[in-house]
């Protein structure tokens, strides 16, 4: 058992060094991800521990000129708990809540940044997802979200681009997550337990114009019932909303599940309708890069043990809209395809900004007549 520099200050949730969680659960996990962006490229980072399974992984890298370029690292978490460094991925917290520095070193892939992130807005504080299937835990996950933009340094194979502003946001999120550490099957006696996610739908968008910022989560099952909400409008002048209702009206690429542009109707609290316009700009970044759904080259979930030092990466491209794209070590029928996208968006009196959106199809959904 060791200690380290949290363990001096008196927020322990209960009878244990700060690092080691109540729980035993090895899909509990703990991390963060990051995007900044251009309507040119996109680049991200995201690191996460797995303190029950004794690992700490992350991934980094860039969706420019139709290909995604990803570098994936994995360590034995103990005994350096307390550093937030795996391979050639870095995170430096300056000012909780308020400014991160994040860092790519030299690795094969030729994607190379040292940015530092400055809050924006305020972090929203998402609702708790809570699951169970067959009366186990199968997620309980608590994320906060925030809008901040970054500055610093980028290069791919030598080209430099140096920015003191660009678009950027990041999110938070710790607790039990089926889909990470080892896979463990759940099941049991027909009890009204759906076996299959009824989630068909996904959006999840920050944003931020010049005289008001906000957030809205929501998920839709294939017939487009809503199955959960969540949303505030804010403004700069203290003024403050929650989302009550959303519709949206998106097209896709023929023939995919791509998103090409969209409105989206958010209705808050006292009836009064906002509406944005957003468009795609380049090309969706794909989260199998990242690792997930068998990204990583062993096709294991992530948070499994690698050994003590791991460093995989590998490249695709993402510039096709009809097939669905990931990478080459992933089966056709497995890939997810792109799910982040970066959008122009219009808001109220022709205001404009760049965002980032999180948005997937995963199956039929019936109001786009998709089978």
């Amino acid at each position: 058992m060791h200690l380290s520099a949290f363990d001096d200050f008196p927020f322990h949730q209960y009878n244990q060094p700060f690092h080691v969680p109540e729980t035993s659960d090895s899909h509990f996990n703990d991390g963060y991800y990051f995007g900044f962006f251009t309507r040119e490229w996109h680049a991200f980072l995201g690191l996460r521990l797995y303190p029950n399974n004794n690992v700490m992984d992350g991934y980094a890298g860039i969706v420019f000129e139709g290909e995604q370029r990803n570098v994936r690292a994995s360590r034995a978490l103990l005994p350096r708990f307390d550093e937030l460094v795996v391979g050639p991925i870095s995170i430096e917290i300056l000012e909780p809540m308020k400014s991160q520095r994040l860092r790519l070193t030299s690795n094969p892939t030729g994607v190379e940044f040292d940015v530092v992130f400055t809050a924006r807005t305020p972090p929203v504080l998402e609702d708790l997802h809570e699951q169970y299937r067959y009366g186990r835990v199968l997620n309980r996950v608590r994320r906060y979200t925030q809008t901040n933009q970054a500055r610093g340094t980028l290069s791919v194979d030598g080209r430099v681009w140096t920015f003191e502003q660009t678009e950027a946001c990041r999110d938070h999120s710790w607790g039990i997550r089926a889909s990470m550490g080892p896979y463990i099957p759940v099941k049991g006696l027909a009890d009204g337990t759906p076996d299959i996610d009824p989630r068909a739908l996904r959006l999840w968008l920050p944003f931020e114009f010049d005289d008001h910022w906000g957030f809205v989560q929501l998920h839709q099952d294939r017939s487009g019932k809503m199955l959960d909400l969540e949303g505030e409008i804010n403004w700069h002048d203290g003024r403050s909303v929650r989302v009550a209702q959303a519709s949206h009206e998106f097209q896709y690429f023929p023939g995919s599940r791509r998103f090409r542009k969209g409105v989206l109707t958010l209705t808050d609290e006292t009836g009064k309708s906002h509406r944005y316009e957003l468009t795609a700009t380049g090309h969706p970044t794909h989260p199998q890069g990242f690792g997930y759904r068998r990204g990583w080259l062993d096709q294991q979930p992530p948070g499994v043990y690698r050994g003590v030092e791991h460093v995989e990466h590998d490249r695709f491209r993402v510039d096709d809209p009809v097939n669905v794209l990931g990478p080459a070590h992933v089966a056709e029928e497995r890939r997810l395809g792109g799910m982040e996208y970066i959008c122009e968006m219009v808001g109220p009196n022709d205001q404009q900004t760049l965002v980032q959106m999180e948005h997937a199809i995963y199956g039929p959904f019936e109001p786009y007549g998709l089978t």
